[in-house]
């Protein structure tokens, strides 16, 4: 028998829009696939290129960030400084070789409960 890998996702959710909509999904009763962990932050500008590396050494796959969308942040600019921060994440992880594509960084309206349900998985 082989066992079916199941990629550790670690969420990072900004409060106002996307740990809504994952809070607004547990109302609904709808489920999200049980090998992402959701991190509530305050805004994604506060997600340090420190913490994204340190969700890869404790063993994550893979790292997802949603926040607030373009344009909306709370704290105006915080989802643009992250989506900087992912791109050098991405960077130093395809100079040590290693293969940067479970790396995302999303925006999502706070109704965007049943997007979470079809979140990557690969």
């Amino acid at each position: 028998m082989s066992a079916i890998f199941e990629p550790q996702i670690i969420a990072f959710c900004c409060k106002f829009c996307a740990y809504a909509a994952a809070d607004l999904a547990g109302s609904m009763r709808l489920s999200y696939p049980s090998n992402i962990k959701i991190i509530q932050v305050p805004c994604t500008g506060r997600i340090d290129v420190i913490h994204m590396l340190r969700a890869l050494e404790e063993g994550a796959d893979g790292v997802m960030i949603a926040g607030c969308l373009e344009g909306e942040c709370h704290f105006l600019e915080g989802n643009l400084k992250v989506r900087q921060r992912v791109d050098h994440v991405k960077h130093i992880l395809s100079e040590i070789h290693m293969e940067p594509a479970g790396w995302r960084c999303s925006t999502c309206p706070r109704p965007w409960a049943e997007g979470l349900q079809k979140s990557p998985s690969k």
